[in-house]
C-alpha cells in the first residue's frame, strides 16, 4: 500500500486544508439518535446482469476493482474566474478531454453507491462528475421561453451532451445536486425533467442551501422539501444521494441518510463530503457511504493547486495512487491477488483474484 493510498480516510480531509467547514463535518457528534439509520448491510450481489460471453483476461486489461474512484466536485461555470469554486467552460471541456484520453468512464454517485458498475467497459475507470448549487452556468437555455428554446452549448449540460456526441464511448452522465430554484430559471419542473430525460442523476443539496447543523426537524424539512420538489416535477423521481452544503453534516448524522418531512420521506444511499481526495471503491473495506470524499475541480490559479483535480489525476496516472479499473465481469469483484486484504469481507464470495 502506498503512502497516498493509506491517506484515503476522512482524516485526510482535514490534512488537505479544507478549513472550518470540513472540520465541522469531520468532528460532528456521534451520540445515539432517535431515528434508526438506514440499513448498512451491503448488497451481496451487484445489480448488473452476468455477462453472456466470457470476460476478458483480467491481467490483460489490468483490472482492479478495489482501486480509487475520482468523484469530481464542480460549482460554477463562468467566463471570468474569481474563486476556487469557479471554472471556465473551456476548462471543463479540457477536463472531459483528459478524462476520456486517460480511460475514464462517467457514472453517477448512485451507481457507485449501489455497486452498479458492471456496465463500465473492461479496462476503463469510473469517474463521477458532480455539480453543486445548481448555478446558471451548469444549465441554461437559448431562447429561454417557447418551443424553440434549447440547452445552451456553453453550459455544463450542453458541453456534456456535445462531448458525448463527439465521443460515443464517453456518455453524458453526471450528478446534479439541486436547491430550490435550480439554475436560477424559476421553473424547477422543467429543469428537473430535462436532467432526468438526459440521463443525469438528480441529487439533494438541501432546499435553501444551508449547512445542516440544525434541529432535527429543520434538517428533515430541508431534505424532505427538496425531495418533494423533485417528485412534483417528475412524479416518482426521488433524490437518492446527498451533497452536504459546506460539507457539514447534521448533529444527528443519520438524518442525512433518512428522514421525513410532512408526507415526504427521503432516503440517501450516499452522502458526499467536500473536496479533497478520491473515493474508495464501494467493494473496499474502507468504503463509507455516509462520508464519500470528493476532489475539487477548478480553473482558479490555473487549477494547479495541491489536492485539486489536476494534482490527483496526475498522481493516479503516475501510479502513485491505485485506480479502479473495470474487469468487464459483472457479478464479481476482480483485483490483483496482492490487494485481497482490501476487499470488504461481505464480498469475498464474489472475489476473482489473479
Amino acid at each position: 500500500m502506498t503512502n497516498l493510498d493509506a491517506r484515503l480516510t476522512r482524516r485526510a480531509l482535514l490534512a488537505a486544508g479544507l478549513g472550518a467547514a470540513a472540520a465541522a463535518c469531520a468532528t460532528a457528534s456521534r451520540r445515539p439518535v432517535s431515528l434508526p439509520a438506514p440499513s448498512t448491510t451491503p448488497t451481496t450481489t451487484p445489480t448488473s446482469p452476468p455477462p453472456s460471453t466470457p470476460p476478458p483476461d483480467p491481467a490483460r486489461v489490468k483490472a482492479n476493482e478495489l482501486g480509487v474512484i475520482p468523484v469530481l466536485m464542480h460549482h460554477r461555470l463562468v467566463d471570468k474566474v474569481d474563486s476556487e469554486f469557479d471554472m471556465t467552460p473551456a476548462w471543463f471541456r479540457a477536463e472531459l478531454e483528459r478524462l476520456h484520453h486517460e480511460g475514464y468512464y462517467p457514472v453517477t454517485t448512485l451507481q457507485v453507491a449501489q455497486r452498479d458498475l458492471g456496465h463500465v467497459p473492461a479496462g476503463r475507470s469510473p469517474v463521477v462528475l458532480t455539480f453543486d448549487d445548481s448555478t446558471r452556468g451548469q444549465l441554461h437555455y437559448v431562447n429561454r421561453t417557447g418551443a424553440g428554446s434549447r440547452i445552451g452549448k456553453d453550459s455544463a449540460v450542453g458541453i456534456l451532451l456535445d462531448f458525448a456526441r463527439e465521443h460515443p464511448d464517453f456518455p453524458a452522465v453526471a450528478s446534479f445536486y439541486l436547491n430550490k430554484d435550480p439554475f436560477a430559471l424559476g421553473d424547477p419542473h422543467r429543469v428537473v425533467a430535462d436532467l432526468a430525460r438526459h440521463g443525469m442523476e438528480v441529487g439533494n443539496h438541501t432546499y435553501d442551501h444551508v449547512p445542516l447543523r440544525l434541529p432535527a426537524a429543520k434538517v428533515q424539512e430541508q431534505l424532505g422539501k427538496l425531495a418533494a420538489m423533485v417528485d412534483t416535477a417528475v412524479p416518482g423521481l426521488q433524490p437518492r444521494t446527498l451533497a452536504l452544503p459546506l460539507g457539514i453534516e447534521p448533529s444527528l448524522p443519520t438524518l442525512a441518510r433518512a428522514g421525513r418531512w410532512r408526507h415526504t420521506s427521503y432516503r440517501n444511499d450516499a452522502v458526499l463530503l467536500v473536496g479533497a481526495e478520491p473515493a474508495h471503491s464501494p467493494w473496499h473495506k474502507s468504503w463509507n457511504a455516509a462520508a464519500v470524499p470528493r476532489i475539487r475541480s477548478s480553473s482558479y490559479g490555473g487549477g494547479r493547486g495541491e489536492f485539486l483535480m489536476t494534482w490527483w489525476l496526475d498522481q493516479i496516472e503516475a501510479g502513485t495512487v491505485t485506480r479502479y479499473v473495470a474487469a468487464g465481469n459483472p457479478g464479481h469483484v476482480t483485483f490483483p491477488r496482492k490487494y485481497a486484504d482490501r476487499l470488504a469481507p461481505a464480498y469475498r464470495h464474489l472475489a476473482v483474484a489473479y
